[in-house]
């Protein structure tokens, strides 16, 4: 008899605001103080329990693709968003703005992870 697929239940709404709050601090203290910066202060700034943040996010290279992946959908949706509600050089003009984002946020990723980054360049 086939198993049936086990439906992964959405998160709790005060579980994903503690997740996004930890990827905005994790992406914030990777760019101002590099791959050293203390997941304990990553979690402190988030607001959150250092609990919470390995709850979330079990390593550090876990933590850190996931501000990769983060700016990698917000690159998308925001050109998505701003095609439906910009005229053309606007639209243009500030989706540039967002990839000068994802751009600084892919040189910190790659100087947190060292040479365990390759993965993420094929996406």
């Amino acid at each position: 008899m086939a198993e049936k697929p086990v439906a992964k239940k959405r998160p709790r709404a005060d579980a994903e605001r503690n997740r996004l709050r930890l990827l905005d601090a994790a992406k914030d203290a990777f760019a101002r103080d590099g791959a050293a910066t203390s997941l304990e202060e990553i979690a402190r700034t988030a607001g959150v329990g250092i609990g919470t943040l390995y709850r979330h996010f079990p390593t550090r290279d876990v933590l850190v693709e996931e501000v990769y992946r983060q700016a990698i959908g917000q690159l998308g949706e925001a050109a998505d968003r701003l095609i439906a509600s910009e005229p053309p050089v606007e639209a243009l003009r500030q989706w540039l703005l967002v990839c000068i984002d994802y751009l600084s946020t892919k040189k910190l990723v790659a100087a947190a992870l060292g040479g365990n980054a390759d993965h993420l360049y094929a996406n």
